[in-house]
């Protein structure tokens, strides 16, 4: 069995989906499954993934490629069509949506079937939340779009329960959706540093700088601690179109010295800061599709403080490897915090508790093997 895998980014890194396809193209590869990997990007790969550049869409702008832009589709639909029969592929894997309607066009003249990885809850029709109109009703429209396309696809793996859940609301039919945790797919578990005895609570944030993620929510948090006299310090990490607001807003909290920004950092860095960390807060306000944040901190024995919404309630087992809060509650994070500070055991028994839940839930073998258990159930070749 020859497999393609179609991604709009890979190997640029731009998200938890990218890491994710990364850790499952190594699962494949110790099941023997060498698949090649299109993408549009021009970006080196710096492992022995065989990449294949097709088309000309890694030179527009990002913006472009995360709408899935149609005028762009007929053309990139001919170039991964000759990029299939020139590598004979046998299946082809579609690992984000962005994608989806070029790939369902390139192959409706073969018999090539398409599995489809659904990560993005935006792609879900009428989940534009507070999107105002008449840019919501634009995104909702072009949503129907992708979900159309999907009802191409001869299976579709969602990213967590919660968003099978959705897709079979929408309309796709139970027998070709299966929730596979692709994105929280881990390769190396971790050993909890030790913690040294200090009164000072060390915080961590990691994500995207959009409102949405509710960093904010941490800062007003760190700011209610603070003066409750509990000493706080929180690192937040990412970068993103609401950095600048959220930097005026530590500002104006007098957090100068509490919460420190800072921006993208590489993955040695951020597995540092893993390990000095007592808790990473995952605070968004809207669901998340999956969570994958809140896996890589548990794989390093880290509890954590998540909003019980979306994927996050299937990664945090609530008060026995973190805690769950309702979204938008900053003073929620903060009570949960202080849990923490007066009962530190918990530290230790959550985090490992936590590495725990990784094995059994995110090995990347056993992810890796489901995967493709659905591939030879579409290509038994």
């Amino acid at each position: 069995m020859k497999v393609g895998i179609l991604t709009s980014f890979y190997p640029e890194i731009h998200g938890g989906a990218e890491v994710s396809l990364a850790v499952l193209l190594d699962g494949l590869n110790k099941f023997g499954l060498d698949p090649v990997v299109f993408t549009p990007s021009r970006r080196r790969s710096n492992n022995n993934v065989r990449i294949v550049k097709i088309g000309r869409l890694g030179r527009t702008p990002k913006i472009v490629r995360l709408l899935g832009f149609p005028g762009l589709n007929s053309i990139f639909a001919r170039s991964i069509s000759k990029s299939l029969k020139e590598h004979r592929i046998d299946l082809l894997h579609v690992s984000d949506t962005y994608a989806l309607r070029a790939a369902a066009r390139a192959v409706s003249q073969s018999k090539i079937p398409i599995v489809l990885s659904f990560h993005n809850n935006l792609n879900v029709p009428n989940a534009s939340y507070s999107i105002p109109f008449p840019l919501s009703s634009w995104l909702d429209s072009r949503d129907k779009g992708v979900l159309e396309a999907t009802r191409k696809c001869s299976f579709t793996i969602a990213t967590s329960n919660y968003i099978a859940q959705r897709l079979i609301s929408a309309g796709l039919s139970p027998a070709l959706v299966r929730p596979i945790y692709i994105g929280g797919a881990i390769s190396l578990v971790g050993r909890p540093a030790p913690r040294s005895e200090r009164t000072t609570m060390r915080i961590l944030c990691v994500g995207t700088m959009q409102y949405h993620k509710g960093f904010q929510n941490m800062a007003l948090a760190a700011k209610k601690l603070r003066n409750d006299g509990v000493p706080v310090d929180a690192v937040f990490v990412g970068v993103g179109p609401y950095l600048g607001k959220l930097r005026s807003l530590v500002s104006k909290l007098g957090l100068g010295g509490t919460v420190r920004l800072a921006g993208h950092v590489e993955w040695e860095e951020l597995e540092r800061l893993y390990d000095w960390c007592d808790i990473v807060v995952v605070p968004t306000i809207t669901p998340e599709p999956f969570g994958r944040v809140a896996v890589e901190a548990m794989s390093r024995g880290r509890p954590v403080i998540g909003t019980n919404a979306g994927g996050l309630t299937e990664i945090i087992d609530d008060g026995v490897t973190g805690f769950l809060v309702s979204p938008g509650d900053s003073s929620a994070i903060a009570e949960r915090i202080l849990t923490f500070r007066n009962q530190p055991h918990l530290l230790d028994e959550m985090g490992e508790r936590a590495l725990e839940k990784c094995r059994v839930a995110f090995d990347q073998r056993t992810i890796a093997g489901q995967v493709l258990d659905v591939y030879r159930s579409l290509a038994p070749n």
